[in-house]
């Protein structure tokens, strides 16, 4: 149900066939930060519904909500999506690894940090390195739609905290612009 509710939402149609070409040819707008590509695609209400259909064990298997706090000012408290340790997704992702080895790096961020890892590292394997990950492989299609799906809940689960990030990254261009005009001027 996970995996099928991204698919449709990131490609149009639910076909595990295809899952791999779609997230391929989608990888250049995935990472663009910028054009909030992901946000756009998959609407929070329909997220929300999908979090209704799914069981609450299968839920804790996979996620938790977890407190997160922003360390620079304003100094502001949320909720977010995160991971719940709990060893039966642990091992389904180490399961995962054993023919894909670019899972590897994956399972150990989930084992070692406990949260799920940076995805820019992934997609650029991906789209690098396309023989070290079996798109066509179920298992892989949900591990993508999940590590998606938390994507976009901690981008739209706390408006407030989305407002502030944003901002933020609206003053760290601004003055990357002011020091590259000062580099070259």
């Amino acid at each position: 149900m996970i995996a099928d509710f991204f698919q449709m939402e990131l490609c149009g149609k639910v076909d595990k066939a295809i899952f791999g070409d779609c997230l391929v040819s989608s990888i250049p707008q995935l990472l663009d930060w910028e054009q909030n590509f992901l946000e756009n695609k998959i609407g929070w209400k329909k997220q929300k519904k999908l979090y209704s259909k799914i069981s609450d064990t299968t839920f804790q298997k996979i996620w938790s909500i977890c407190k997160a706090w922003r360390a620079i000012e304003p100094k502001y408290e949320y909720e977010e999506l995160c991971f719940s340790f709990n060893n039966t997704f642990i091992d389904f992702v180490n399961n995962l690894q054993k023919s894909n080895p670019l899972i590897e790096a994956y399972s150990r961020s989930l084992e070692n940090v406990g949260s799920f890892p940076f995805w820019r590292y992934f997609l650029n394997n991906v789209r690098d390195y396309p023989n070290k990950i079996d798109l066509k492989d179920r298992g892989v299609q949900i591990l993508v739609a999940i590590h998606f799906l938390t994507l976009n809940d901690q981008a739209k689960r706390d408006k407030k905290a989305m407002r502030l990030e944003k901002r933020d990254l609206r003053k760290m261009n601004r003055n990357a612009k002011r020091i590259n005009k000062k580099d070259c001027g």
